[in-house]
C-alpha cells in the first residue's frame, strides 16, 4: 500500500497530447501538485516523443525502469492485457480509473474477473476499477482524472465508494478549511478495498481522523475487527440503507432485523461514529480538529439571550451537563459587564459585555476551569456602517488569537458558530486554524458526539466471556442430523446449551395426550406441530389453561379441525403438550446469520405483537454481559420487565444469560441461520425466565 501512496515513479497509459485526451489530466494534476517522482507515459499509437515534457514508450518493456504505480485510464476491454504487460516487466502496484466492469453487465463481469485473475498470477494489488483512485497531499501524488487544485495539508483522509461524492466531500472540507491528507476513491473495489485502505490509514502517521462513505460493506466482520484495533476517530457515512430486501421471512427475526441495524450494533463495538448525512459527516470531522473533551460538562456562552436559551435546550436533550464553575468563577467577570443588568450562570448571557477584551477573558477563565470540560459560543458579524460606536468594536473585532490560544492552552474545546453573510464566514473560516460551525444544533450534536468517542476509548476493550453449561458435543450431534426449517423440537437444543425451557412432551393422538398431560401435570397448554402453521396462533394451534382428561382430548380434535380449515391440505405432525408457564413479560430472542457481518442476535420485547410494537435491539455474536445489558436498558419495554407501576422486576440477569446463550450459540453453529425463541417468559414473580416456543432454519454445510 506504501508504494501506492508514495510512489517513486508513475507511469500513465493511454496519454496523448490530443485536446480531449483525459489521462493528460492526470499528468497536469501531478505536475500542479508538485510531484517529485519520475513520471513516464505509455502509448502503442503515439507518434509523439513526448507530452508536456513527460517522455513517451510505446509499451510497458520499453520503459527505463520498472515504475512503482501504473495508472491505466484506457477503455475497459484494453485493461486485461495491460495488466498482463505490467505484470511481466515487474509493475506490482496499478490504479485502474476506467468503468466498464462489473458495474455493466454481462461482458464487463467477465472482464472483471479476467483482471483479477491476471492481478493474481503476478501478485499486483490495485485500486478501481470505476473510481477515481488516489491522492496524498504531502507529496504531490494525485493520479485522479478531474483537474485539482492541491488541498491545504491536514490530518483528514478520505475512503470513498463513489469517486464524485468523495470529491465533492472534499471539496466542501476546503470550503470548512479542513486540511486533507489522503484520498481513496476505491470504486467496485475488485482487490483493494475499505478495509485494506482503513488499515493503512490506521496505521499512517499523516492520518488524524478518517473519513468515510460506503455504499456497502462486503467483508462486515474484517471491517469491524480491523476498525476496533485503530486508535483514530473513523467517521462512516453508509447509505444504501432503505432496500432491505425481500426474504422469506419464516421467523419474526427475519421480519424484523435489516442489515442497517445490524451495521449499528457492528459500529458501535467496534467504536465507528455513523454519519446519517453529508452535514453530519462534515460537522463530526470539524469536531475533531478541536481538542478532546474529556468529559460531558459543558458551558455554553454568548452575547445574544435568545441564542442562551437556544443552546441550552440543545445541550440538554442531546445529554451534555451544565458545569458548575464556581463562586469565584462568577466573581472574576462579574467587572466585564457594562450594564451590570444581567446575572450570571450557565448557559451565560455576555450580553452587556461591550468590551471584546473582557470576552477573550471569560474564554481564557472557562477553557481553564477545572469543573468544565468544554465550551460551545454563538456569536455575529452582521454587516455594519464602518464606525467607532461600541456595537461595531464588539461585532466587528477579531479576538482569534486569543481564543485559539485558550484552546492550545487549555487542551479543552471551544466550538464556535459564527452567523454572517456568506461571503465574510467564508474569509474567516480561511483564516482560522480551529473550525467554525455554521448553526447551534450542528455544533453542539457534533461536539458531543466527539465527547462519547473519547469517553468511550476509557472503556475496556470487548471481550466475548465464555458460559458454563454449554454442552457443545451434544448440540453438534443434535445438529447432524437437521435440516431447513425445525419447529419446536429446537427447544432441545436450547436446553443442552443451558437455556430454560418449559417441559414438554410430543403425543400422536388424543390417548397419548391425556397420558402426557397427566405426566406434565395440569394446567398444560397444547400447540399444534405443522410446517404449514409457522405462526400457530393465526392457525388457531394453541390453547391454554387446560385443566383435565376431557379438556386435552376437545383440544387435541380442535387444534386439528383449525389447522385444516387454516390450510386444507396442511401436514399435521402431532401435537405438543407443555406445562402451562405462570403469568409474565413475553419476550423474545433470537438470532439469524448476515450475508455482511455474520451471526447476529435479536432480542426484545415478544409475544404475538413482536412486529407490531418492533421494539427490538441487537448484537454480533458472540455477545458479552455489558453488551447486552446495556442494549436492554435501550429497550421500551425495559420499564415493564424491571418493574412498573408496584409490579415485581422480572429476572433479567436470567435474561441476558439466555440471549448471551443463544449469541454463543448462533455464533459456534452457522448452519443455524435463523433461530427464533417466542415467547421467552419473564415470569412475573421474579422466580425465573423460561423459552415456551421456537423455531429455526437450518442448513447444514
Amino acid at each position: 500500500m506504501e508504494k501506492l501512496f508514495y510512489p517513486d515513479s508513475i507511469a500513465i497509459w493511454g496519454l496523448s497530447r490530443k485536446k480531449r485526451n483525459i489521462p493528460r489530466l492526470i499528468l497536469e494534476n501531478l505536475l500542479r501538485w508538485g510531484y517529485k517522482g519520475r513520471i513516464f507515459g505509455v502509448n502503442p499509437s503515439i507518434k509523439d516523443s513526448h507530452v508536456d515534457g513527460v517522455k513517451m514508450f510505446k509499451k510497458a518493456n520499453d520503459l527505463p525502469v520498472v515504475p512503482d504505480l501504473a495508472v491505466t485510464l484506457i477503455p475497459a476491454r484494453f485493461i486485461p492485457e495491460t495488466i498482463e504487460a505490467c505484470g511481466e516487466f515487474g509493475i506490482r502496484r496499478i490504479a485502474i480509473p476506467s468503468g466498464g466492469f462489473n458495474e455493466s453487465g454481462e461482458e464487463g463481469e467477465q472482464l472483471a474477473i479476467n483482471i483479477k485473475n491476471i492481478a493474481n498470477k503476478y501478485g499486483i494489488r490495485f485500486v478501481g476499477p470505476n473510481g477515481l483512485t488516489v491522492a496524498n497531499t504531502s507529496n504531490g501524488m494525485c493520479v485522479l482524472f478531474v483537474p485539482l487544485y492541491r488541498p491545504k495539508k491536514g490530518g483528514m483522509s478520505i475512503i470513498s465508494q463513489s469517486g464524485g461524492l468523495g470529491l465533492m466531500f472534499w471539496n466542501l472540507m476546503a470550503n470548512e478549511n479542513v486540511g486533507l491528507a489522503k484520498f481513496a476513491s476505491i470504486g467496485n473495489k475488485l482487490d483493494l478495498d475499505e478495509v485494506d485502505f482503513l488499515k493503512y490509514f490506521g496505521n499512517d502517521p499523516e492520518t488524524k481522523v478518517i473519513c468515510m462513505y460506503l455504499e456497502n460493506i462486503t467483508k462486515g466482520r474484517e471491517f469491524v475487527e480491523a476498525a476496533s484495533k485503530i486508535d483514530k476517530p473513523i467517521i462512516v457515512y453508509k447509505s444504501n440503507t432503505t432496500d432491505a430486501g425481500k426474504k422469506a421471512a419464516m421467523s419474526h427475526i427475519a421480519a424484523l432485523s435489516n442489515n442497517d441495524e445490524i451495521i449499528d450494533s457492528a459500529f458501535e463495538r467496534s467504536g465507528i461514529i455513523r454519519a446519517y448525512n453529508f452535514e453530519d459527516l462534515i460537522n463530526i470531522a470539524k469536531a475533531f480538529e478541536l481538542p478532546p473533551m474529556k468529559g460531558n460538562k459543558i458551558m455554553a456562552m454568548s452575547p445574544a439571550g435568545g441564542f442562551t436559551v437556544i443552546m441550552g435546550d440543545i445541550c440538554e436533550k442531546v445529554g451534555f451537563e451544565f458545569a458548575e464553575p464556581g463562586k469565584n468563577f462568577y466573581k472574576g467577570i462579574s467587572g466585564f459587564g457594562s450594564a451590570g443588568v444581567i446575572s450570571h450562570s450557565n448557559p451565560l448571557d455576555m450580553g452587556d459585555m461591550y468590551n471584546p477584551n473582557d470576552v477573550a477573558d471569560v474564554f481564557h477563565s472557562v477553557l481553564h476551569n477545572d469543573n468544565i470540560d468544554g465550551a460551545v459560543y454563538v456569536d455575529q458579524w452582521p454587516l455594519m456602517p464602518r464606525g467607532e460606536d461600541v456595537f461595531s468594536k464588539l461585532f466587528n473585532k477579531d479576538i482569534s488569537q486569543e481564543t485559539t490560544g485558550a484552546i492550545r492552552s487549555s487542551g479543552k474545546p471551544l466550538a464556535v458558530c459564527l452567523f454572517g453573510l456568506a461571503k465574510t464566514i467564508s474569509v474567516i473560516k480561511n483564516r482560522l486554524s480551529i473550525p467554525l460551525f455554521n448553526t447551534p444544533e450542528e455544533m453542539i450534536k457534533a461536539l458531543k458526539v466527539q465527547q462519547e468517542y473519547y469517553a468511550k476509548e476509557k472503556e475496556f476493550p470487548f471481550i466475548s466471556e465464555p458460559l458454563d453449561n454449554m454442552d457443545i458435543d451434544s448440540a453438534k450431534k443434535w445438529l447432524i442430523s437437521r435440516n431447513n426449517i425445525v419447529g419446536e423440537e429446537i427447544l432441545e437444543l436450547m436446553e443442552i446449551f443451558g437455556i430454560p425451557v418449559a417441559r414438554s412432551i410430543v403425543v400422536s393422538n388424543d390417548n397419548d395426550a391425556v397420558d402426557a398431560a397427566s405426566n406434565i401435570g395440569y394446567p398444560v397448554v397444547m400447540k399444534v406441530i405443522s410446517p404449514d402453521a409457522i405462526h400457530k396462533t393465526e392457525a388457531g394451534g394453541i390453547i391454554l389453561n387446560i385443566n383435565n382428561e376431557d379438556d386435552v382430548r376437545k383440544a387435541y380434535t380442535e387444534i386439528r379441525a383449525n389447522l385444516l380449515d387454516y390450510k386444507e391440505d396442511a401436514e399435521f405432525n402431532g401435537v405438543r403438550v407443555m406445562e402451562m408457564a405462570g403469568e409474565g413479560y413475553d419476550m423474545f430472542v433470537g438470532g439469524e446469520v448476515d450475508d455482511t457481518f455474520g451471526p447476529a442476535v435479536f432480542f426484545g420485547y415478544g409475544g404475538i405483537y413482536v412486529e407490531v410494537f418492533k421494539d427490538v435491539a441487537n448484537a454480533l455474536c458472540p455477545s458479552n454481559y455489558n453488551e447486552i445489558y446495556k442494549k436492554i436498558k435501550s429497550l421500551k419495554s425495559y420499564d415493564l420487565i424491571k418493574g412498573a407501576r408496584g409490579k415485581r422486576a422480572g429476572d433479567i440477569e436470567l435474561f441476558i444469560d439466555i440471549i448471551l446463550r443463544v449469541s454463543h450459540l448462533i455464533a459456534m453453529f452457522p448452519e443455524i441461520k435463523e433461530l427464533d425463541l417466542n415467547p421467552v417468559r419473564i415470569l412475573a414473580d421474579g422466580s425465573g425466565v423460561i423459552a415456551l416456543d421456537a423455531r429455526a432454519r437450518i442448513m447444514a454445510s
